[in-house]
């Protein structure tokens, strides 16, 4: 017997105030970030709480790679307020932050239900249980899993997409493929998360380059939020694979977008993966579906690798480490540590295919 549940109630282009005139509401903090203030996106939520005579506060000292100093500070709002819920409103920083704020008040008895609204298409962190956190002084991302604190409703508004840069189009959607893809390949991936991963992939392929070179096509926008949800959900029910292990130390080593990280080693860990015949033949599924040339399952993982090279460099993603302005000298130095740490790392475990510590330093190096 099979069980799959998804928490969060998704709203998919439904405006946010009609779906916050559906709550009782009486007292809610907005967990955001100084940017999303500056772009008049916060106050768009401020009138529709207005409208609804909802007592709110804010909270908008989020930082990007959330810190437990910031996460800190938003624990004491959140105590001194004390709200019935919390709005998460921004990237995967700004959600990140909630679910972390969430966890800490579970711990001291009080539950308060997230309501997120992405300003991204990428991170899925609106519907899954995951967070990180950044300890500054140890240099060591933290990441927190909880089921409770998956958001409550997630609110995906195109309104809130349509100021997005190019380049966090890129990075994001690039991010969301990742998700999926690894999502539809890893060790406990199921009729159930593949569905949903390969609903994300063939989304993403369809729509990511419409939003790209135009970012006032909604209907665009509007898929883009589905499929980057539809991933998350996926990879929250199933893991990822070595692609994330390797974008999390690139990213964090040298202060890159987690997203562009993921979309650079994309190609390289297809390739790689290929040689086990299980997961040449989940790559072949994918490539089918998107109409690829797949005759043999080794030309379809082949194809998707190929098609994920076009599509990076349509969107400005690097093909190359290098391309990232990373010394050589320096990176060839981490190497050994970066190969520990990538091979330490949660996700190495859902790779399909084994992972040895000359495998994890030949990718390495072929990756810059």
């Amino acid at each position: 017997m099979g069980i799959f549940h998804v928490k969060t109630e998704i709203y998919s282009g439904i405006g946010v105030r009609e779906v916050l005139e559906m709550e009782n509401l009486k007292k809610v903090i907005i967990i955001t970030d100084p940017m999303m203030v500056k772009l008049g996106l916060v106050e768009i939520v401020e009138k529709s709480l207005e409208q609804l005579k909802v007592n709110y506060e804010i909270f908008d000292e989020v930082e990007v790679d959330p810190t437990l100093e910031s996460v800190k500070k938003g624990l004491e709002k959140v105590m001194e307020f004390s709200p019935d819920k919390m709005i998460a409103l921004g990237g995967g920083s700004a959600i990140d932050s909630a679910k972390s704020i969430y966890y800490f008040m579970k711990k001291s008895g009080k539950e308060i239900p997230i309501i997120a609204i992405p300003t991204t298409s990428g991170t899925g962190s609106e519907v899954t249980s995951y967070a990180v956190i950044t300890d500054k002084k140890k240099k060591v991302k933290i990441p927190i899993k909880d089921e409770d604190m998956i958001p409550e409703k997630a609110i995906l508004d195109p309104v809130f997409t349509k100021t997005l840069p190019r380049v966090v189009v890129a990075d994001g959607g690039i991010d969301a493929l990742t998700h999926a893809i690894e999502s539809y390949t890893c060790k406990s991936a199921n009729f159930y998360t593949q569905t949903f991963a390969l609903t994300a992939i063939v989304g993403i392929f369809k729509n990511i380059l419409k939003v790209y070179n135009n970012i006032e096509d909604e209907d665009g926008r509007i898929e883009m939020g589905k499929a980057s949800c539809m991933a998350g959900i996926a990879f929250d029910r199933s893991g990822l694979g070595i692609n994330h292990s390797i974008a999390h130390v690139i990213g964090g080593r040298f202060h890159k977008s987690h997203g562009r990280s993921n979309g650079v080693v994309l190609p390289y860990v297809i390739k790689f993966n290929s040689s086990d015949k299980e997961t040449a033949k989940r790559y072949w599924q994918i490539s089918k579906r998107l109409g690829l040339p797949s005759e043999t399952k080794q030309q379809g993982a082949e194809s998707l690798a190929l098609a994920v090279e076009v599509l990076n460099k349509c969107i400005g993603i690097p093909s190359r480490v290098k391309e990232m302005e990373i010394d050589w000298e320096n990176y060839k130095k981490l190497i050994p540590e970066m190969v520990k740490s990538a091979l330490e790392d949660i996700c190495t475990q859902g790779n399909v295919k084994g992972v040895s510590q000359e495998d994890m330093e030949k990718i390495f190096q072929m990756i810059y």
